[in-house]
């Protein structure tokens, strides 16, 4: 069980989009890059973290192994628990850290911009359908916060080419291999792309969800949103 003590009560700023929230997480992170360094922390993605940031917000982040939903005797479980009577995050660690990083990230989406409607909230995981507003901006939060564009493209172009990546047949090949299915699904390349453990050159790199420490389906949604990947006219979900 890892838990974050009470910090002292933070007022916060109204945010009127979802990226101004990111910028305003990201500034108080970056107000202690000196701290991290001291710490030994040189890499940013140490420093997107979920239980510093609460900390600094005034919650309580607790990480435990399985929260169930006080309304469902059967068993059922959640993924998180943001409760601002209690001023507290509970993530689950039961599907493993990267989940939880991305679950307590999409917490504290919803405390940062929908605290004055939302009291109490229990987190069921992420869908790409997602229809509900204001777990579709969590999600955006979460994943702007934990994968900031501009580090993400840094981390492409390091490990592959500046994005946009037009998709061509070599391309193919390199994230398919012999697995092209004519009836490829959408987010197939992204997942291909965030999974993958080597370069163009073929040499061994660490995959991208493991360098931001997300699930592969978070690297892949987010690389989408960043447009990471270029389509022909022609969809490759056709051509084939």
């Amino acid at each position: 069980m890892n838990k974050r003590s009470l910090a002292t009560n933070v007022e916060l700023p109204r945010f009127f989009d979802i990226n101004a929230a990111v910028e305003y997480a990201h500034g108080l992170l970056r107000g202690r890059r000196r701290e991290f360094r001291d710490r030994g922390l040189f890499d940013p993605v140490d420093w997107l973290s979920p239980p510093t940031l609460s900390e600094m917000l005034g919650l309580t982040y607790e990480v435990v192994p399985k929260i169930l939903f006080a309304d469902r005797p059967n068993g059922r479980v959640a993924l998180g628990l943001l409760d601002l009577s209690k001023r507290s995050a509970l993530v689950s660690e039961e599907r493993g850290l990267e989940v939880a990083r991305y679950t307590g990230a999409h917490e504290l989406g919803h405390y940062l911009y929908h605290q004055r409607r939302v009291r109490q909230h229990w987190e069921r995981g992420l869908d790409p359908a997602e229809k509900d507003p204001q777990e579709r901006e969590a999600n955006q939060f979460a994943a702007r916060f934990l994968m900031p564009k501009s580090l993400l493209t840094r981390r492409l172009t390091e490990s592959f080419c500046m994005p946009p990546i037009r998709i061509d047949e070599s391309w193919l090949y390199f994230l398919l291999g012999d697995q092209i299915d004519p009836d490829s699904k959408e987010l197939d390349l992204e997942y291909a792309l965030a999974k993958a453990n080597r370069n163009t050159r073929y040499q061994q790199i660490v995959p991208l969800h493991q360098q931001f420490r997300v699930s592969k389906q978070a690297m892949a949604i987010r690389l989408q949103e960043v447009r990471a990947l270029e389509y022909p006219v022609t969809s490759y979900r056709t051509d084939l």
